[in-house]
């Protein structure tokens, strides 16, 4: 089909950040910034009907609650210098806009080819990593061993967005996504990530179950594949990669001593009690984006030291925009759920709000471990979330069926 400004402006976003972003995420993410401000010229024709949608007003009324504590917060109009960390955030009311004009009945192959290319690369990547120089922690070429992981596994299950539509025979190998995100995400070494895959499997096998997507039975033999599998792999050696080894060794410390204690679960406890202990202080609108953190280490029990973020989300929130930061962060994780679970009544509609529930779910999981919102490659991962999941909707919401 013929595409029109508006539309390649999406289609290129898509790219940047299913394609690219995997194995190249600093030219993704100036790709996407540069798109979403390319589709705020193009937008306001149709804005108007577009705000009215979840997956639009939720998140732009968590910046505004953002903008709003940030201020009172920081006692300063410098406070709003932290609506920086979120400008991924601000791409999606344009973006999907201007993906208005994409005017296929199905775009979810197309946005599974994208995504199992990119999480396809990433796992060369980690195998590449890891048989040429040994590391443990493989992403380290590409971006941060945490974000490449967490990265990996937002993309590689925006894969299975194949299995929105018509559901034919080959487009079971978009199941192919999580596998190679799991392979990502082991070797990358991150823990959270780890944690993060089963949650992630579980909420889908979860929604699938109770909207009868699939019946309990085909649920139970695909669980009992997974734990034979898994315990193959151990058997075959998975347990001496870094990430499935942190895991066993975080489990038997939890069944020992009730919480891991390596020295990086320590400093996050820290991190996270110095986070409460400044929330206690100002739990209204806490102390603005640039002191928080400076004060959370003061509180702290044990001193953490200079960090940029507090490694837990609820932590960042709660710390540096009180009770309204919260509610904020609870308006970005719902809104791609909320937008799945107003659509029309379709064949999709159950199989959408599947997706975008495990993709929120894993994002929150991650974020218990490390900041997701405010570093900008997985905070780009969580606009891709809405605006894919806005997508899917608006297409699902335009079929014959509906």
């Amino acid at each position: 089909m013929p595409y029109s400004v508006r539309s390649s402006a999406v289609l290129l976003a898509l790219v940047a950040t299913l394609a690219m972003s995997p194995v190249a995420p600093e030219a993704g993410n100036v790709i996407f910034l540069a798109l979403g401000g390319l589709s705020v010229a193009l937008m306001f024709r149709r804005a108007g009907a577009q705000f009215r949608r979840p997956i639009v007003w939720m998140p732009v009324l968590g910046l505004g609650l953002i903008a709003l504590s940030y201020g009172i917060g920081a006692k300063s109009f410098e406070g709003l210098i932290g609506l920086a960390f979120f400008a991924p955030v601000f791409a999606i009311w344009p973006l999907l806009t201007a993906a208005e004009d994409m005017k296929s009945d199905d775009s979810s192959g197309l946005i599974a080819v994208l995504a199992l290319a990119g999480v396809a690369g990433a796992a060369v990547v980690a195998v590449l990593e890891v048989v040429a120089t040994g590391t443990v922690r493989a992403g380290g070429g590409v971006a941060n061993p945490i974000h490449f992981a967490d990265v990996a596994l937002v993309v590689g299950f925006v894969a299975c967005a194949g299995l929105v539509g018509k559901v034919t025979l080959w487009r079971f190998l978009f199941l192919l996504g999580p596998v190679l995100a799991t392979i990502a995400v082991v070797l990358s070494g991150t823990r959270g990530a780890v944690v993060a895959v089963a949650a992630m499997l579980a909420v889908a096998a979860i929604g699938l179950v109770v909207l009868r997507l699939v019946s309990v039975k085909k649920a139970l033999i695909a669980l009992a594949v997974l734990v034979v599998g898994g315990a193959v792999a151990l058997l075959l050696g998975a347990s001496q990669f870094s990430g499935i080894q942190r895991v066993l060794i975080d489990i038997g410390q939890v069944l020992q001593h009730g919480v891991p204690t390596d020295e990086s679960t320590a400093i996050r406890l820290q991190m996270i009690s110095g986070g409460i202990k400044a929330f206690l202080q100002a739990p209204i609108f806490g102390h603005g984006p640039l002191a928080f953190v400076n004060l959370a280490n003061e509180l702290a029990g044990v001193p953490f030291g200079s960090w940029p973020h507090l490694h837990n989300d609820l932590a960042d929130f709660a710390a540096s925009a009180g009770i309204v930061g919260l509610v904020a962060y609870a308006l970005f994780l719902l809104a791609p759920i909320v937008e799945a679970a107003r659509a029309l009544n379709t064949e999709a509609k159950p199989r959408i709000l599947v997706l975008a529930t495990t993709l929120v779910f894993g994002f929150f999981v991650m974020g218990l471990t490390n900041a997701m919102f405010g570093i900008l490659t997985v905070t780009v991962s969580y606009a891709v979330i809405c605006v894919v999941t806005g997508i899917l909707v608006s297409q699902a919401d335009r079929s014959p069926e509906a």
